[in-house]
């Protein structure tokens, strides 16, 4: 069963709250350049007006490049699995160790959460976490601001999985986990 869409995505609430994020900082680094290098400052709405243009502009540019270079790699990867091992649900997912972000699928199999990386990544990386060995599983927020994390908890450490359709996620993890 494939979870969720084939490249990972946010939602509308969650990109609307990354657009006002650029907004508002792309304002404030305004404001703070003009007060440093020129010691003048303009008027409120000259700052406003360049800030929404520029996250508008700036986000629209980022999914579309996004959208392009990811196209069709995701579709091709496929989960190494062990023999006699049945795949029960996969989905796009990226994984983080060590402050990096690893792109690739993560799938359930009858014992394990299986997660393989994609071929543009710095590092390459086949994750097999025996449902014996997870303490817990609870969502998370990528960057404080995204509800799209699932947070596996192991008796010595932590692995931070970024997915589409977190609530089917936990919803069969948990299953997996009783």
């Amino acid at each position: 069963m494939k979870i969720g869409a084939d490249a990972l995505g946010v939602s509308k609430k969650d990109a609307a709250k990354i657009i006002s994020l650029v907004i508002v900082a792309y304002i404030l680094l305004g404001v703070l350049m003009d007060w440093v290098f020129d010691q003048n400052l303009e008027a409120w709405y000259y700052y406003l007006v360049k800030g929404v243009l520029f996250g508008v502009f700036f986000s629209l540019v980022f999914y579309f490049f996004i959208k392009k270079m990811t196209k069709g790699i995701l579709l091709k990867l496929d989960l190494p699995l062990e023999e006699d091992e049945v795949l029960e649900a996969y989905g796009v997912a990226n994984l983080f160790l060590n402050r990096q972000a690893i792109g690739g699928k993560l799938g359930i199999t009858q014992d394990y959460l299986l997660f393989h990386s994609h071929k543009f990544n710095f590092t390459k990386k086949t994750v097999r976490i025996a449902f014996a060995d997870i303490q817990s599983i609870k969502p998370c927020r990528t960057m404080g601001l995204i509800d799209n994390g699932l947070k596996v908890n192991l008796a010595d450490q932590a692995c931070r999985f970024v997915v589409n359709d977190r609530a089917k996620w936990m919803e069969l993890l948990q299953a997996k986990l009783k």
